[in-house]
C-alpha cells in the first residue's frame, strides 16, 4: 500500500473503535506498531496535513506508547501549553523561585540559602521540552518546539516547516518572531515569565502569520 492510500485511510482508522482503545492504552504495543508504523515513517509531513483533532489523537496515542515512537525515531515531548503552564507557575528569577508580593523584603533580612540548592529545587518540577502542532490565523499548520536551557537561562522557540513569517502570541503578548531566515529564537527566561504571569486561568497560544 503506497503512502497516499495510507493517508486516505488514516482518518477512518483513528475514528474507529480501535482508536478509542489506543487512546485508553489497552492495545498491545506490538499491534500499535504494526498499525501506525507505515505512518510514523513519514510523521512530520503526515501531521502537517491532518485536521487538528486527528493530530491531537495521534500525539496522545504516541505519548501512551513511547516505545513505539522511539522505534521510528519520533520524539514525543509534552505539549507546549503544559510546558508553558509549569514554567508560569514556577515564576523563576535567576534560579530562585519568585516569592509572593511582600515576602521578598522579609527574605532580604534573612540568611540566604546557597544558590545551588535553590536552583535545584526550582528546576526539578519543570518540563525541559515541549512540542505541538498549531494552526495559524490563516489556516496553515506549523510544528513548534520549545526547550528550556538551564545554563543559558533562556527558552528556545523553533518551528517546522520554516516557510512562513510568524509571531508566537502567548496570552495576547508576542513572545517570539520566527522566519525562514531565523527559524529559532531564544527568549530570556525573565521576559517569558513576565508574559506568563499575565495569563489568567489557562495559557493561550496563537500563531499569527506576518504579511
Amino acid at each position: 500500500m503506497n503512502p497516499e492510500e495510507l493517508f486516505e485511510k488514516f482518518p477512518n482508522i483513528l475514528l474507529s473503535n480501535f482508536r478509542k482503545r489506543m487512546l485508553l492504552g489497552v492495545v498491545p504495543a506490538d499491534t500499535v506498531r504494526q498499525i501506525l508504523g507505515p505512518l510514523l515513517s513519514n510523521f512530520q509531513d503526515l501531521m502537517l496535513e491532518l485536521p487538528p483533532e486527528l493530530r491531537a489523537d495521534f500525539e496522545n496515542i504516541l505519548r501512551l506508547y513511547p516505545d513505539v515512537a522511539e522505534q521510528f525515531e519520533v520524539s514525543i515531548n509534552p505539549p507546549v501549553v503544559e510546558f508553558l503552564r509549569r514554567l508560569g507557575q514556577s515564576r523563576p528569577k535567576r534560579g530562585v523561585a519568585a516569592l509572593p508580593d511582600g515576602e521578598e523584603l522579609d527574605m532580604a533580612a534573612e540568611p540566604q540559602t546557597p544558590f545551588g540548592t535553590t536552583k535545584k529545587s526550582f528546576i526539578e518540577p519543570l518540563i525541559k521540552d515541549g512540542q505541538g502542532f498549531f494552526t495559524t490565523d490563516r489556516g496553515n499548520c506549523v510544528y513548534l518546539e520549545v526547550s528550556y536551557s538551564e545554563e543559558g537561562d533562556w527558552v528556545s522557540f523553533e518551528y517546522i516547516p520554516p516557510r512562513l513569517d510568524i509571531e508566537i502570541h502567548i496570552c495576547g503578548a508576542c513572545a517570539a518572531t520566527l522566519t525562514p531566515g531565523s527559524p529559532n529564537q531564544r527568549v530570556p527566561l525573565e521576559s517569558l515569565s513576565r508574559i506568563l504571569r499575565k495569563c489568567a486561568r489557562e495559557v493561550e497560544i496563537k500563531i499569527i502569520e506576518l504579511t
